[in-house]
């Protein structure tokens, strides 16, 4: 990591060095929009240099630019579609070529689909699962072994409430993230006897742009995924920078989605389900009102 210094005069008049805090440098995945944008503004407040990871150029860019006029970071976009194979490597590589070493790791890009599993267009499924589990593992070896190396380095991974029960309907996007909480909690146990934090976040139905390509008249009203029950995505991002900085291993973000994890605890499997099935079922477009 590059040192900074400036003058200060010293008693005799004589001009000397004295180095600066080293700028801590955070990658952030999923950053142009929602939790991964609230993020990336409170990271920027804080003087973290940036490197910011999404799909689409023109927005990122965007972004870049609004926060480096806002906080005088440094920010550096780099436009690559993690659901695509090989593209974690080509982000590293890349994170290499810039000589930037990477402090703090947030795993925050994700997508999920609210349908019936055998209705889900397959590779719209494989791009999801490479994005929400692969991106997410291939991430932390390549980055957590650089931290692990020189013995810092803090890693956050987002996973969802939808963890913690089958999730029917939503039920590949439930497990993808299932394994986010498992395999964050392990790597933490891993990696915590070499100075690198590994934490994990959930948060529930949060108000993102993760829904626009649903059918809003499949998730309105009383449903689970409705607006009035989606969570302010800055509320989101603050919960997750404080546990990542302050080195927590996992947290639920909500006093609703806390207690549901809880009591899934103490309830069958089968009886999760069930309940889980009634409250995810999308609704009927096609069907009229009794």
């Amino acid at each position: 990591m590059s040192m900074y210094s400036h003058p200060v005069r010293s008693l005799s008049a004589q001009p000397f060095e004295v180095p600066l805090a080293p700028v801590t440098t955070t990658l952030l995945t999923g950053a142009s929009s929602g939790i991964g944008l609230e993020m990336a503004r409170l990271l920027a407040a804080r003087g973290h240099r940036l490197v910011l990871v999404s799909r689409g150029a023109d927005r990122l860019h965007a972004v870049a630019e609004s926060l480096q006029q806002a906080h005088g970071c440094e920010v550096f976009p780099l436009a690559i579609d993690l659901s695509e194979p090989g593209a974690s490597q080509r982000l590293f590589d890349e994170t290499c070529r810039l000589r930037l070493d990477i402090d703090m790791l947030v795993n925050n890009a994700g997508f999920g689909m609210v349908e019936e599993h055998v209705a889900i267009d397959p590779e719209r499924l494989q791009r999801m699962l490479q994005l929400n589990i692969v991106a997410v593992a291939e991430l932390c070896h390549r980055f957590g072994a650089q931290m692990k190396h020189r013995g810092s380095g803090r890693i956050l991974n987002i996973a969802s409430a939808a963890a913690y029960q089958p999730t029917p309907y939503f039920g590949a996007y439930g497990a993808s993230k299932a394994f986010v909480l498992n395999f964050s909690e392990a790597l933490a146990k891993e990696m915590e006897d070499f100075g690198v934090s590994v934490s994990c976040l959930s948060p529930g139905p949060t108000a993102t742009a993760f829904f626009d390509e649903v059918d809003p008249r499949r998730i309105a009203g009383g449903h689970h995924f409705g607006v009035a029950s989606r969570a302010d995505p800055g509320a989101v991002a603050r919960a997750g920078i404080e546990l990542m900085l302050s080195g927590g291993m996992s947290r639920v973000v909500g006093l609703g989605n806390q207690v549901l994890v809880f009591a899934n605890r103490f309830a069958p499997r089968a009886m999760v389900a069930a309940l889980s099935e009634r409250l995810l079922r999308p609704l009927d477009p096609e069907r009229k009102p009794a």
